[in-house]
């Protein structure tokens, strides 16, 4: 079987679900391609959105809001299809059809609804093999807008709760596959924690928390280490992702506990696994790797859009807690510390609810269309 994986560079998330589940399907003895789509269809194109998304995510985060809003309103609309993705895929459809008839793909999955979009465009104007079964993967805690508009023959949801949401918006449930977001199978092992710290040259007796920024390093961690570093007898791990900008002005700073900072890694499961909370933002696919390790979650700030809707997702099924100009991130983890009834219930929930083998089921679940 072979399996076409339409990807965008759009941050790391979407990327870094395409190779969780490519990695489960080669696994399994299936071929698996990975295309980067807008740079493939308009390499112009393609970068600005990846170079576009991260400076809006590191110095205008707010532009975030204001985009994600417009979507929302040309959702449904009459003229949804001359709103810019849409525009697109109509123009660019034929260049990935003709990719598509050399490639012959028996499935071809979606991991950002922008490639669903085009497979949609193909659907429409009667070029694609219907013989090849298409599915989106919603890669957040919420159905971004045009995700019902578009025409796949399932859609990834990140666990049941959301199956309400999706038929409301007229996805039947029958299309709907509660499988989780794609995280990396190394997410589903566990490591001792004194032996993940023992091995990455950590203090074994210290309360440790790990502060990761996702992997382009957005902004707002500076006041977080200042704040966390108010903490006694701790010690700190900052993940800057990609901006050495970042890291460089963390590293600079004086603090009064052991605190190691690094760039991009490609070990955060051992990391996670040392750690005695995880602070991150809401992105989709870091939330979901840390409640498939089981570990206490607060969320920093979300960038404005879609990461407020994973934030009151979370919060509000007990997956995690957050931090907020009425309580600091040292306020809560104080509070954590003391609040067995509360890391009871963020544990029950994230056992409930999580999907430490997500990539592995949505696997099988494609080895069974063909």
């Amino acid at each position: 079987m072979k399996v076409l994986i339409l990807s965008m560079t759009v941050g790391q998330g979407h990327n870094s679900t395409s190779k969780a589940l490519r990695a489960a399907l080669l696994k399994k003895g299936h071929e698996c391609d990975i295309l980067d789509t807008y740079k493939f269809l308009n390499k112009a194109i393609g970068l600005g959105f990846d170079k576009g998304y991260v400076a809006m995510g590191r110095f205008v985060p707010k532009l975030n809001e204001t985009i994600y809003k417009g979507a929302e309103k040309a959702n449904g609309r009459a003229d949804m299809k001359l709103y810019f993705p849409w525009a697109f895929a109509n123009l660019a459809k034929s260049k990935l059809q003709k990719y598509i008839d050399e490639e012959k793909p028996d499935v071809i999955v979606c991991s950002i609804v922008m490639t669903a979009m085009l497979v949609t465009a193909l659907k429409e104007a009667g070029t694609y093999d219907d013989r090849i079964k298409s599915i989106g993967i919603v890669t957040d805690y919420s159905l971004h807008p045009f995700w019902e508009y578009t025409a796949m023959d399932y859609f990834v949801a990140a666990n049941e709760l959301l199956i309400p949401e999706f038929t409301r918006r007229g996805i039947p449930e029958n299309k709907i596959l509660p499988t989780g977001i794609p995280v990396a199978p190394k997410f589903a092992r566990a490591m001792p924690r004194n032996e993940a710290r023992r091995k990455l040259g950590l203090d074994l007796d210290k309360f440790t928390v790990l502060l990761a920024s996702g992997g382009m390093g957005f902004a707002g961690m500076t006041p977080v280490m200042e704040d966390v570093d108010q903490m006694d007898g701790i010690q700190l791990i900052a993940v800057c992702g990609s901006n050495k900008r970042l890291r460089s002005r963390l590293s600079s700073m004086e603090y009064k506990n052991d605190v190691h900072i690094l760039g991009f890694v490609d070990n955060m499961e051992e990391y996670i696994d040392a750690a005695d909370v995880v602070i991150t933002k809401p992105g989709g696919l870091s939330t979901s790797e840390t409640i498939a390790k089981g570990k206490p979650l607060l969320l920093m700030k979300p960038m404005p859009g879609v990461e407020n809707m994973n934030l009151a997702f979370l919060l509000n099924n007990s997956l995690a807690v957050h931090c907020s100009q009425y309580q600091s991130v040292s306020q809560v983890i104080m509070q954590l510390r003391l609040n067995d009834l509360k890391l009871r219930e963020m544990e029950r929930a994230q056992k409930k609810w999580g999907k430490k083998h997500s990539a592995k089921t949505l696997a099988e679940f494609i080895e069974k269309l063909v």
